[in-house]
Formats: structure tokens, C-alpha cells, sequence
């Protein structure tokens, strides 16, 4: 079984109808997808990504299953949008995703960068309710994935000596 396909199952038994939900990382719009059908009709999610092609990939995959009115589009840093959020909300969110590294199919250049995504990972943990769900993805055999998923793994390490449950 593929990690992404991990996560979806995990998603699928932890979100319900009403929730609100976070794809830091919309990419081709997979885990946004799953999020809308994960949290129903009067469920939100917001789906994040810094490159404009990927968002326009989630647009087209939520028109086409019919649930673009759960979803809200911005094409920004995860980090900026999720700090913004963190400011100005107080509503809890259920579960946030992120899937790290670059855009398949796209220019590999463009990738997160470690330092962005701790401050995302930051936010997040300001914005998940209690008990909510945080998951992360990280690709290592990708020029920059190894720095990446060190700095993540610390910052998790952290958030477990802290009282987090972490699972990898």
C-alpha cells in the first residue's frame, strides 16, 4: 500500500460529515479530493499550493466530481496562508495533510523548503482542534527531501516529547 493511500484510510475513519479540514500541499488535488467526500456536504476544506498549475489540477478534479462548493482554493506559500489562518481563526480544524517535495509531473525545482514547512507545521498545530489529525508525507529521494524530512522528523520528535501521539 502506498503512504498516500495510508493516510486516505486514516482520514476516512477520522473525519465526518461538518468537519473542517487543510491540504497545505494541494499538488494534483488527490488528498483535497478525499478531504471534500471525507467531510460531506456541509463540511469544509481549504487546499493550499504555491504553484498555480497545481491548484487549477485541483479545480478541475473537484469539478468534475461535483464538490468544488466544499472547497476553497488559494495559491500561496503553505506556510504564509497557514500562519494568516492561525491569526484569524479560532475554529478548530480536524485534519490538516501535507505531502512534501514537488509536483509530479511538473518542475522539480519547485519544491517545499524545510524551513517553510516549520513554520506551516507551526500553524498547523495552532489550528488543529483537540485530537485532530496532523499528517505528513515526505518524499527523501528527491534532491532536498532528506534535509526536509530530517527537519520534520525532529520537529515531530518535539511535538511527542510535548504530550503529541506520533505515528510514522
Amino acid at each position: 500500500m502506498r503512504l498516500t493511500e495510508l493516510v486516505h484510510q486514516i482520514l476516512a475513519t477520522r473525519l465526518h460529515s461538518g468537519d473542517f479540514a487543510i491540504d497545505a500541499t494541494a499538488g494534483n488535488g488527490h488528498d483535497t479530493l478525499h478531504l471534500a467526500r471525507c467531510v460531506g456536504e456541509p463540511g469544509r476544506v481549504i487546499a493550499i499550493d504555491i504553484q498555480e498549475c497545481a491548484v487549477a489540477h485541483t479545480r478541475a478534479k473537484l469539478i468534475e466530481a461535483g464538490l468544488e462548493s466544499r472547497v476553497t482554493l488559494h495559491t500561496a506559500n503553505h506556510a504564509a496562508r497557514l500562519e494568516a489562518f492561525a491569526g484569524a481563526s479560532a475554529e478548530g480544524v480536524a485534519a490538516i495533510v501535507f505531502n512534501l517535495g514537488y509536483l509530479p509531473g511538473s518542475d522539480k525545482s519547485v519544491q517545499t523548503q524545510p524551513a517553510h514547512t516549520l513554520r506551516a507545521l507551526d500553524a498547523s498545530a495552532r489550528l488543529l482542534r483537540t485530537g485532530g489529525l496532523l499528517c505528513v508525507t515526505a518524499y527523501r529521494a528527491h534532491p532536498g527531501g532528506e534535509p526536509e524530512a530530517a527537519a520534520l522528523e525532529t520537529w515531530m520528535r518535539t511535538r511527542e516529547a510535548a504530550g503529541w501521539h506520533i505515528e510514522c
